[in-house]
């Protein structure tokens, strides 16, 4: 266990979409109304191989209305629509204000193949 509330919180996140069923995610829908219209941590996730993407919404009902581009690029891969989900852990207000810190958390644990690392600034 660590001291540090945003890791102890990101590991609490990260091991509660990654032991979801697949038959308990969301399924993909045209209008993505299925999904929560709040804030939240989100993983699409394929059967097969478990996680592809992970992120952050301030409304992921919103954040897949608008388009996504790790769904294109599972489009593009030929992968069956059925066999990928979306997994969704609420936040509380308490913690959305951290949410870009609890997304980097976890994607330094499990990197998902979908998820673009774009490179920090030098100043």
């Amino acid at each position: 266990m660590t001291d540090d509330p945003i890791q102890t919180e990101a590991l609490r996140i990260l091991e509660i979409l990654t032991s979801l069923p697949f038959e308990n995610c969301y399924p993909l829908i045209k209008t993505f109304s299925n999904l929560p219209a709040r804030p939240g941590i989100y993983a699409i996730k394929y059967k097969p191989e478990e996680i592809l993407y992970l992120g952050k919404a301030k409304n992921v009902r919103e954040r897949f209305q608008g388009g996504h581009s790790a769904l294109v690029l599972a489009f593009l891969e030929r992968l069956d629509p059925d066999e990928i989900r979306i997994a969704v852990v609420a936040l509380p207000a308490t913690w959305a204000r951290s949410s870009l810190a609890l997304e980097e958390q976890i994607l330094k644990t499990i990197q998902p193949r979908y998820n673009v690392r774009i490179p920090k600034r030098k100043d």
